[in-house]
């Protein structure tokens, strides 16, 4: 019978040491169309906390810098990587896609931003209203310690920021089949990213129809 419960433990042993540490769980998050949307905007321009790691190795170091590498990826391992998200949301114009397709008409190069911007500013309704990022509209998806800006100085002394996340509010069409927002990311791997979002709603959930970067810097 004991043998019988060794062979039963140890597999168990096993698989238990390959179990990744559990991830942070948002508990304010509350399911809905922003919701959604807001979180598939997030994982679209923020890389996941593995792809940050390795490319803070890879540009930080040569490869001929063996032990510095090495003692970068013992800090990782351990690090608290941080995503800033900012407070306030980004204020656009109410004529923003309507001016984007103007502009675009003479972009030959990107035909199809230039159509979904034609069928998305007559049914797309933009308001300039201000607002506040709500926590609640945003899983966590990977493993990074999400905060908002304004508690940075509540942070440890020491730690590794992989970014902040900056958006619009949601805007919808009438029957909210249609979504677009603005997003930004500045910092991590680069210095300064702005990006149009375009989303659809079909069977119930929304997908990306196209992520287009409007700036970098």
């Amino acid at each position: 019978m004991n043998k019988l419960l060794q062979l039963i433990l140890i597999p168990l042993l096993f698989a238990s040491c390959r179990h990744p540490k559990p991830r942070l769980v948002n508990n304010l998050y509350t399911p809905s169309d922003e919701a959604e949307i807001t979180t598939l905007a997030f994982n679209y321009i923020m890389p996941s906390d593995s792809v940050l790691k390795a490319h803070l190795i890879k540009y930080k170091f040569p490869a001929s810098q063996t032990d510095n590498i090495e003692q970068l990826k013992n800090q990782l391992d351990t690090a608290r990587l941080y995503v800033f998200i900012a407070d306030t949301l980004i204020r656009i114009p109410e004529d923003y896609l309507k001016k984007q397709a103007k502009s675009r008409r003479r972009d030959d190069k990107n035909m199809v931003k230039n159509m979904l911007v034609d069928s998305w500013a007559p049914e797309v309704v933009i308001n300039e209203k201000p607002g506040i990022f709500q926590l609640k509209n945003l899983a966590f998806t990977h493993n990074y310690e999400y905060t908002m800006y304004n508690q940075r100085k509540k942070l440890p002394p020491v730690f590794f920021n992989a970014g902040m996340f900056r958006m619009s509010a949601v805007f919808f069409n009438q029957d909210r089949t249609k979504a677009f927002a603005y997003i930004e990311k500045r910092g991590g791997l680069v210095v300064a990213q702005g990006y149009d979002i375009f989303m659809e709603k079909k069977k119930g959930n929304w997908f990306v129809v196209l992520c287009d970067m409007d700036w970098a810097s």
